[in-house]
């Protein structure tokens, strides 16, 4: 999973002063072409920021991100309820830092080159957190990334937009499965930073979620080195759905 994209935004949670990033929300829309015409479904995360020691850091200490927030809920017309969610099986972190793939691009990196000159990555890092949060707007989040730098033959390109799922019935949290895009038809898929209170409320969809904190929607406590028939219910648990509204740990 060493692409550039997520280097980037790893890279963003280095910092030499703790005002110097701020806590921040931001919105996902994703748009759905329908017979009736495009129609958007959205949530709002925040991420909150807190020292943790690091001797990886040259600065003795990294800023660890936390997310607060909820999948999309996606109603769509054909009586489906479908949720674009905080995490993939490959990337349990995908929510927190996927503001890195759609705003990354729009920044311009000024000290390339100089990321083990002491002094000049941090003030890079500090200088591309404070534009990240100026950027006015929507950007659209690429479906797909590719950074092989080894020129591996078997690479494929990385996933950038969210796993998509649905339930055969609400009530039985083993009954997920995923929902391909091309039954989808969604059109784009948009990030950007918002003021808007962040999302809350999947509970009411979902009241079992607070029951699944500790265990995977499998009803497996640990998740299954082997998937044995089981789907993905089997890698998936609460945190794929809500992450800090009174379901798991946060804190502003």
């Amino acid at each position: 999973m060493a692409c550039r994209w997520l280097v980037a935004v790893a890279a963003l949670t280095l910092t030499a002063c703790e005002s110097d990033l701020p806590d921040y929300r931001y919105k996902m829309t994703v748009h759905v072409a329908t017979p009736g015409g495009d129609r958007s479904y959205s949530s709002v995360r925040g991420i909150h920021s807190e020292y943790v020691s690091s001797v990886m850091s040259s600065s003795g200490r990294n800023i660890k991100d936390t997310l607060q927030g909820e999948a999309v809920i996606m109603d769509l017309p054909d009586g489906r309820t479908v949720y674009a969610l905080l995490s993939r099986p490959d990337n349990p972190d995908y929510a927190t830092y996927v503001t890195g793939p759609a705003l990354g691009p729009q920044i311009p990196r000024a000290n390339d080159g100089l990321t083990n000159v002491k002094g000049a990555f941090l003030d890079e890092i500090v200088t591309r957190r404070k534009a990240m949060l100026a950027l006015k707007g929507a950007y659209d989040l690429p479906r797909t990334v590719s950074h092989n730098p080894s020129h591996r033959t078997d690479y494929h390109p990385q996933q950038m937009w969210p796993m998509f799922v649905v339930f055969d019935d609400p009530s039985r949290p083993a009954s997920i499965h995923e929902v391909y895009l091309d039954s989808l038809a969604i059109s784009k898929v948009i990030v950007e930073i918002t003021d808007d209170p962040v999302s809350s409320g999947i509970e009411r969809r979902l009241p079992w979620l607070p029951d699944y904190y500790a265990k995977q929607l499998s009803g497996d406590r640990y998740q299954m080195l082997k998937n044995e028939g089981k789907g993905i219910s089997a890698f998936l648990s609460t945190g794929a759905f809500s992450a800090g509204n009174g379901l798991s740990p946060y804190q502003k």
